[in-house]
């Protein structure tokens, strides 16, 4: 299959955007089902294999699973190091600063643990390009175009669409990338940095897990590896609409966040969901498409994108995993189908309704870089749809000073916001699927 080019995507999405109401908007990377369309649900069944192929050693050690001895990380790049400290008051005016262009449908960036001056950009149809220093290295460092399959059809939400550094890499050169392959199974994979730091070896080293989806919506699509140093995976339901139950199966892979050591596995990580599948952290989702970690705190915010009615933003403690996030019983707060009274479902932090014409929510990240005092400890996420931006501060189990940054950022001037992205300093980009990654700097 040919890949797509920044113009096709945008095409699809011009295309979905004239024909459809707000709630059904989904191109790339957002929802695109509709209520009432009677879709199948998404399988339950799901494989797990691994290779024989050698993969290399890790050579440090990982927290317990309670995420204690978590350290505040003294990398240096644009803006400093990340910091901690927490001024509170108004958040300054802010801006965009472009750091690459020309990119081809990007969907995802980040750096190299410990090092905020290398960005990894991963674009949709199956390239990782660098940005080194701020120059956009013109070779990929990853080309895996032939084996990810992408934009079928108007709404497909499937493609390449994340990386995950193993926190190692400095010395073991291990990554993973989560992708739709040739077969549309969703797959994460390990993959080796070669001996020029600028280029990886092509073919994977070991296959991790396999999902089967019986549509091309709703795949979810993040990696990030936790303050416990085992790797996290959003996995959606399944897709189509009308509420399939995966979410509330814990046999099933399907509408989870799962939790692997990658060194380790297939064995799972002590502290996983118990009395079903043991790759399970949490489970009751319906898209998890973007969450992340707070790096002081280690806090786990998810992005989960609502079906007709809201998106949601849910908000985990370090270490409390194993929670029931409602779907397809909840969406966001509002009952949708089954017994709504149902013991431990956990509520969310922050919805956003359709209503108030919000169409698919970005989940983002939470602040540390040294540059932005008045930003420090605030979370941003975003609505891929409208590029609205929204910020808060996570507070007692609550969200406090919720505030809208839109029109500071001029946000709307971007094509789509499919994700933010955070370097190893603690800055925060935007990623406009139209070719540019911005960083948020003071103005």
């Amino acid at each position: 299959m040919k890949a797509p080019s920044a113009s096709s995507l945008l095409l699809s999405i011009a295309a979905l955007t004239a024909g459809l109401g707000v709630s059904a908007l989904a191109a790339a990377c957002g929802d695109s089902s509709t209520t009432g369309s009677g879709g199948a649900g998404g399988t339950a069944g799901t494989s797990m294999s691994t290779s024989s192929s050698p993969t290399t050693t890790s050579t440090g050690s990982s927290p317990t699973s309670t995420g204690t001895g978590m350290s505040t990380s003294s990398s240096t790049g644009v803006g400093g190091g990340v910091s901690c400290v927490e001024a509170g008051g108004a958040i300054p005016p802010l801006k965009l600063t472009p750091v690459a262009s020309g990119l081809d449908a990007p969907v995802y960036v980040t750096s190299e643990p410990g090092n905020p001056n290398r960005l990894y950009v991963v674009e949709l149809a199956g390239k990782i390009r660098i940005i080194d220093n701020g120059q956009l290295i013109a070779a990929p460092f990853l080309d895996i175009s032939a084996d990810v399959k992408a934009l079928a059809y108007t709404g497909d939400e499937r493609g390449f669409w994340s990386i995950a550094f193993h926190p190692d890499y400095a010395t073991n050169g291990r990554y993973f990338v989560f992708h739709t392959n040739a077969a549309s199974h969703n797959i994460v994979e390990e993959f080796q940095r070669s001996a020029d730091p600028n280029k990886s070896n092509a073919t994977p080293t070991k296959t991790l897990i396999t999902t089967n989806m019986a549509a091309a919506n709703h795949n979810g699509g993040q990696l990030a590896f936790g303050p416990d140093g085992k790797l996290y995976i959003g996995v959606g339901d399944g897709g189509n609409g009308g509420g399939p139950q995966n979410g509330q199966d814990i046999n099933s892979l399907l509408g989870k966040i799962l939790r692997i050591d990658v060194d380790t596995y297939p064995t799972p990580p002590a502290g996983n969901l118990p009395g079903g599948n043991p790759h399970i952290w949490d489970y009751g989702l319906r898209n998890p498409w973007r969450f992340s970690f707070d790096k002081c705190n280690g806090n786990l915010f998810i992005g989960e994108v609502g079906e007709s009615s809201e998106e949601e933003v849910d908000v985990e403690p370090m270490g409390q995993g194993n929670k029931n996030y409602g779907w397809a019983i909840m969406e966001g707060d509002l009952c949708h189908s089954g017994n709504c009274s149902t013991p431990g479902l956990v509520a969310p932090v922050v919805t956003e309704s359709h209503a108030n014409s919000f169409g698919s929510i970005t989940g983002g990240y939470v602040y540390r870089g040294a540059a932005i005092g008045g930003l420090q400890g605030v979370y941003l996420y975003a609505d891929f749809v409208t590029k609205k931006v929204k910020a808060f501060r996570y507070a007692n189990g609550m969200a406090t000073m919720q505030t809208d940054l839109t029109s500071d950022l001029n946000a709307t001037m971007l094509t789509n916001l499919p994700s933010f992205g955070e370097d190893a300093a603690g800055n925060v980009y935007v990623v406009d699927i139209g070719g540019t990654v911005y960083r948020i700097d003071a103005e």
